[in-house]
């Protein structure tokens, strides 16, 4: 008798156990430290899930390694539709390629979801460089063998794969120093701890009025608004180092088609809001959603691109 009502019970509060399941939060976890353009990025899609599914959505900050913790902690979670991870071209397409050993196979560990926005990325100089144009920097980086630092949000982000494409291309003695975050950097670039930094516009701004960073080029194909005096790499004679960034949101391996494609047309739903592209321009990011079998096809292209460069060019990263 205590038996059968045992399972009485139990099979009353499955009901209960099921809507409690769909409680649970959404986390979407992000590769860099808080504060900077990306963890803004994140909390503003988590922001507008919210708000259109009423499930609480949790940024979890993973920095370190250049989004390898990220990915790694992604890529373990369960398949259960309860996580997200940004991942970037770094992470998602360049990692394999330049780096020895990296802790997930960005291939078959994940389930691409969604390409949220491209960014455009700043050349961008310590004001105590005397150079106003790129030329001008190679031209005294030149003059000066290892007394140029550059930054990167770590090791494989576009930031660094600039800087070293830069160093190996154009015989340039520089030291990349990598941090947790685009931040920490751009805190050393502002202090002159760093004298050069290709870094993703949308921290960088707002230091722009204090007068000790300068911007040299910008990547992308046509001038920034926010920057409309400042060449595009392309004009400034160096295309081979014009590069932007993608930011995405993709999901453990194995986890439900019906999850896949319910989250990409959420995702496409919120990217298409005008005040969320207002917002994310305001960033320094392009709106440019990709849903799932897109962004799939996407994927496969960049690698195959970025393939063609590395044997091109040879280039390696420690």
């Amino acid at each position: 008798m205590v038996g059968r009502r045992a399972l009485l019970a139990a099979s009353a509060s499955l009901p209960a156990a099921r809507a409690l399941a769909q409680q649970r939060p959404l986390r979407i976890i992000t590769p860099f430290a808080p504060g900077g353009a990306t963890d803004a990025l994140a909390r503003l899609v988590g922001l507008r899930i919210t708000a259109l599914t009423d499930q609480t959505v949790v940024v979890e900050p993973k920095p370190g390694a250049g989004g390898d913790l990220a990915m790694q902690a992604a890529a373990a979670a369960e398949p259960d539709g309860h996580t997200l991870v940004l991942g970037s071209d770094s992470s998602l397409v360049r990692n394999p390629l330049l780096r020895r050993a990296i802790p997930y196979d960005p291939d078959k560990d994940f389930a691409p979801i969604g390409r949220l926005v491209i960014s455009w990325y700043a050349i961008a100089v310590h004001a105590s460089v005397p150079a106003r144009t790129v030329v001008e920097f190679v031209t005294w980086a030149k003059a000066h063998p290892g007394r140029v630092n550059y930054g990167s949000a770590g090791p494989g982000t576009l930031a660094h794969v600039i800087g070293e494409m830069m160093s190996q291309g154009l015989g340039l003695d520089m030291q990349h120093i990598p941090y947790r975050g685009a931040n920490p950097a751009l805190q050393d670039l502002v202090a002159g701890r760093l004298q050069f930094y290709a870094v993703s516009a949308g921290g960088l701004l707002p230091l722009l009025r204090e007068g000790s960073v300068r911007v040299l080029a910008v990547t992308g194909p046509a001038r920034q608004a926010a920057l409309p005096d400042v060449p595009t790499m392309v004009e400034a004679g160096f295309a081979e180092y014009d590069h932007s960034a993608f930011y995405a949101l993709s999901a453990p391996a194995r986890v439900p088609q019906a999850f896949v494609d319910r989250t990409g047309a959420l995702l496409g739903r919120i990217m298409a809001e005008p005040d969320t592209a207002e917002r994310l321009r305001s960033l320094a990011f392009d709106p440019a959603f990709l849903g799932p079998e897109a962004f799939r096809a996407f994927l496969a292209a960049e690698r195959i691109r970025w393939r063609d460069i590395v044997a091109r060019t040879g280039l390696t990263l420690e």
